[in-house]
């Protein structure tokens, strides 16, 4: 008797601490994430800043204007698509009329969000995410989703030789390896063992192509771009977070202009566009449990003498990845290869910088050294009521948590065989490392992630519900010149309205470019052009109050 009442209160115990984990998290999901915390942590990414990185920082050289047609609200991979493809659009030749003024604010340093935090993985979530997506809008829809995210990589590499900026921004196709579209294939442990160097603990692979890029540079290559292309009509601020919105339709002049109110004075526009992902619901109240922050780490690291071989048989000690780079090694997989880590309740993920042979001299940048760029742990099951809970709805990326850069910190010595030693020396020759730690890893830092309570990102143009505030009211205008009180004979805008580009639950770089170049459509006016888009990603007040993120915490609680 005696033992069975025990292991009730051990049940009953249990059922208390999933109730109040539950709680906790619902309390997290339901608050404002705030604007962005100063002094974050600094990705390896941005080591060293972009030119841009504080650009319109100086409030005395670069004054705020009183109007734009369209404000976008951060200047991460959505806010830059967004104005590229707007300023693109408006300047072919067969345009009607000229360009619109488009203001671009950002709270911190340009691009200092999550994506010049992230993995620079382009590899979509296929296989594991098909039988939720089927179950929930259907299997033709399902296939419209995965089909959007395979065209991902060719759009960023078509992007980034347009621009110019395909060697900074490293994006290039890669083999992906998948422990446990393209041509799948099945990796046998001998093969993952001897080939990929797994350690002796791998199952099996599961292999295609994808994609890898540093977003950071690919980011601020568009921006910078821009900036130097449409100097009177696009103007980036940054260290300006925007503090409030109101509507015009709310005053008694029925002004057709929303009122941005910004740390350094406030500026009208028709447009109003919220690209913030995982801070979305500061501005946006009614998105709150719709799209939730969630912080995520990334580290870089040394990869290790003899890691880089195709053969690891054949790998001696002088075999450093630094030494697979300077010879050109032909047998070298460096910066080919990317991974996601599955199993046990994990999911990591894994890319690397390619090696000296890939880069030239006229970058601006650091030779890269074959760095491994690890991110994840996460969703480790045994931190499941730990980590998990000390993230969702944590938008403070200036730390980390202990446990989870522990176990980044060890993690691949774990999942690759013969890790060997540093061959500091021989990088320390290409590359000063005053910012970089001392050891095996060279940088943590953190990330805030916005996770969408469907799993979907959510584009299309905001209903005054979602919003909060009343829409002004006016029939399709063109795009001014200056004044806002003179309209110009420029490009026809949409009528006004706030816009929504988010929640990509941490796959940005699958989601991102495509759903925030269907947006710029849309506010352009021609949404039939957008029709790239699946459905299922379009805001609707019936998705809106079907979304309940206290599914998706209840999932990660009981899973």
């Amino acid at each position: 008797m005696g033992t069975s009442l025990s292991r009730l209160r051990l049940a009953l115990d249990a059922v208390r601490q999933t109730v109040a984990v539950y709680e906790e998290l619902n309390r997290r999901v339901q608050q404002s994430p705030g604007i962005p915390v100063p002094g974050p942590s600094t990705p390896y990414w941005a080591m060293p800043p972009a030119p841009i990185a504080q650009h319109g920082a100086d409030s005395e050289a670069i004054p705020l204007p009183e109007y734009a047609d369209v404000v976008i609200i951060g200047s991460g991979i959505s806010g830059a698509a967004i104005a590229r493809t707007m300023l693109g659009l408006c300047s072919k030749p067969d345009s009607e009329g000229g360009l619109p003024q488009i203001v671009m604010l950002e709270a911190r340093d340009a691009c200092s969000g999550a994506t010049g935090r992230n993995g620079g993985h382009i590899t979509p979530p296929l296989f594991h995410d098909y039988l939720r997506i089927k179950e929930e809008v259907g299997v033709d829809m399902a296939k419209a989703i995965i089909r959007f995210r395979l065209a991902h990589l060719a759009e960023l590499l078509r992007v980034a030789e347009e621009d110019e900026i395909l060697e900074d921004s490293q994006c290039r196709e890669v083999d992906t390896c998948r422990n446990s579209a393209g041509v799948w294939r099945i990796v046998d442990k001998e093969e993952c063992i001897k080939d990929l160097q797994f350690s002796q603990k791998v199952v099996g692979a599961i292999a295609t192509s994808a994609g890898v890029i540093h977003p950071y540079r690919f980011v601020t290559g568009i921006l910078s771009r821009l900036l130097a292309k449409y100097p009177t009509n696009f103007r980036l601020f940054t260290h300006t977070p925007c503090l409030k919105i109101s509507s015009g339709a709310s005053n008694k002049r029925q002004e057709p202009f929303y009122t941005v109110l910004t740390s350094r004075g406030t500026i009208r526009a028709r447009h109003v566009v919220h690209a913030t992902n995982g801070w979305v619901s500061h501005l946006l109240p009614a998105m709150r449990g719709k799209i939730a922050p969630i912080r995520g780490h990334m580290t870089a690291q040394r990869p290790g003498t003899g890691l880089g071989r195709t053969h690891a048989s054949e790998v001696g000690p002088r075999d450093s990845t630094l030494t697979l780079a300077a010879t050109g090694a032909a047998d070298s997989w460096l910066g080919t290869r990317s991974f996601v880590m599955i199993g046990n309740g994990r999911y990591d993920y894994l890319t690397q910088q390619p090696s000296q042979s890939s880069s030239s001299s006229s970058s601006l940048y650091p030779i890269p050294a074959g760095e491994l760029m690890l991110g994840g742990g996460l969703a480790r099951a045994e931190l499941a009521e730990g980590a998990f809970v000390r993230e969702v709805g944590n938008a403070d990326d200036r730390d980390y948590d202990m446990d989870t850069g522990a176990y980044l910190g060890g993690a691949l010595s774990m999942y690759f065989g013969g890790w060997g030693a540093e061959g500091r020396d021989l990088e320390s020759k290409r590359r000063a490392d005053e910012d970089s730690e001392e050891g095996r890893v060279k940088k943590l830092w953190t990330g805030v992630m916005g996770v969408s309570a469907d799993g979907r990102p959510w584009v299309g143009r905001l209903s005054a519900k979602m919003s909060a505030r009343a829409t002004p009211r006016a029939k399709k205008i063109r795009a001014t010149t200056y004044s806002a009180d003179k309209p110009g004979h420029g490009y026809p805008l949409a009528p006004p309205g706030e816009w929504i580009c988010a929640g990509y639950s941490g796959e940005g770089m699958v989601h991102a470019y495509l759903c925030a170049k269907a947006l710029a459509h849309m506010i352009c006016g021609k949404e039939e052009a957008g029709a790239g888009l699946p459905d299922a990603l379009l805001v609707s007040d019936a998705r809106w109050k079907k979304a309940n993120l206290e599914d998706l915490v209840k999932g990660f609680v009981v899973e």
